[in-house]
């Protein structure tokens, strides 16, 4: 018996048989004939070149494996021309560029390389899942994601990526915004909010595919002004347990369930590091107004643009600046930006006595001191960094409610 009939044969035990009606495929010859007895309708793509497979099976779900003729082609293909298809990638280590991509196709997977016909068609499932999920709410899946990153050590990073999102929060409205604490084996975030971290890093891990909407709601806690939270219970080992796929997969759920992501990034790089600042909307290096910062920071923006494929830039934030009225030692940010060589996009003013009482009471600076410099500023930060129709829509929004009254 060969293998290809043998995995056939386990798929038909699992029930597979039924579950994909209409597949087109890009893989292997012993995987398509494996795909055979589970499929009501298969379609060779091997023989097709791309651009008519993507007239003649785009909007469909599409199965595609890295390394076959054409894969990385037809793959952006589709998410420039056919974002509504369903697509299933086979790779064990997707460069960057295309998660990217995959990440604009409205609904998506991942498998490893190892993948059988079962697992196939529990994506297929999935997917079938989302898409219906997405056609009830009659909204697209989010595309806003932001990563937040330190230049250096105790730069503020986790409060300014906790303000942005309660910030947003405040403009697009409750049960849109989620936080991702990436920070695993240290992260403060759930302790500054009182969260509860339930992230099962261990879970996800063992089997990135495994995770979709309704288990990812499950490690959600959600704070009562509408932000939703994802932190894992610190652990000094996670680090070790956090590979690329764990973590872009976790990403592309996330991104697929809320409008927008905000990401609190260690400092430290991380294997997973390098894909995620080359696929978010915005990569925002934090620092502060010191020389050694500021070379860091520039340092680290150069990196992070070399990552960009679609050629935008790192955005570069300085945190904890004095207010001007008390402005003293240091020098002015038009100096510093010819000392790097870089523009500044946005300052945040330093307000510790606020800053510490928020975290204490476990609540954002906007809840404790409604008009902190601060709070003005990242809100300041957030309507710079969002989407021009975004803020348009909010704006309409507010206008309707005010109409209303």
């Amino acid at each position: 018996m060969s293998q290809a009939y043998a995995t056939a044969q386990t798929a038909q035990a699992d029930g597979v048989a039924a579950v994909i009606p209409s597949l087109a495929a890009l893989v292997r010859p012993d995987l398509l004939e494996a795909l055979k007895p589970a499929c009501a309708e298969l379609s060779d793509l091997t023989s097709i070149v791309p651009p008519e497979v993507v007239l003649r099976h785009g909007g469909g779900t599409i199965l595609i494996e890295q390394g076959m003729p054409g894969w990385d082609q037809l793959l952006l293909l589709l998410a420039v021309e056919r974002p509504s298809s369903a697509v299933i990638v086979i790779s064990d280590q997707l460069p960057a560029h295309m998660v990217r991509a995959l990440m604009k196709i409205e609904a998506s997977d991942i498998l490893p390389a190892s993948a059988n016909v079962a697992d196939i068609g529990g994506a297929f499932e999935r997917l079938g899942a989302l898409r219906v999920e997405e056609q009830d709410k009659g909204t697209p899946r989010a595309t806003v994601c932001w990563a937040f990153r330190g230049a250096v050590g105790g730069a503020g990073v986790s409060t300014l990526a906790i303000e942005s999102a309660f910030a947003l929060a405040r403009i697009v409205g409750p049960g849109k915004v989620c936080l991702v604490d990436l920070n695993l084996a240290d992260g403060m975030t759930a302790s500054f909010l009182e969260a509860v971290p339930k992230l099962d890093l261990k879970a996800l891990s063992a089997a990135p595919e495994r995770l979709d909407s309704r288990l990812l709601a499950a490690w959600c806690w959600q704070h009562e002004d509408g932000v939703s939270i994802i932190a894992s219970p610190r652990n000094p080992d996670a680090d070790m347990l956090a590979s690329e796929a764990a973590i872009l997969r976790l990403l592309d759920v996330v991104c697929g369930s809320f409008e927008y992501v905000l990401v609190d990034m260690p400092r430290h790089m991380m294997p997973w590091t390098k894909s995620v600042l080359a696929v978010v909307d915005q990569a925002i290096v934090v620092s502060e107004l010191t020389v050694p910062s500021l070379h860091a920071a520039a340092d680290m923006c150069r990196d992070i643009d070399a990552l960009r494929t679609d050629g935008s830039k790192a955005r570069l934030v300085l945190n904890r600046m004095f207010p001007k009225k008390q402005f003293r030692a240091g020098f002015p940010v038009d100096k510093a930006e010819k000392a790097i060589e870089r523009s500044i996009d946005v300052t945040i003013t330093s307000d510790w006595d606020a800053a510490r009482t928020a975290v204490n009471l476990g609540k954002p600076i906007a809840d404790v001191k409604p008009k902190s410099l601060l709070v003005a500023d990242v809100a300041g930060l957030v309507r710079k960094f969002m989407p021009e129709e975004a803020l348009e829509a909010s704006a309409a929004d507010s206008r309707k409610k005010r109409a209303k009254r």
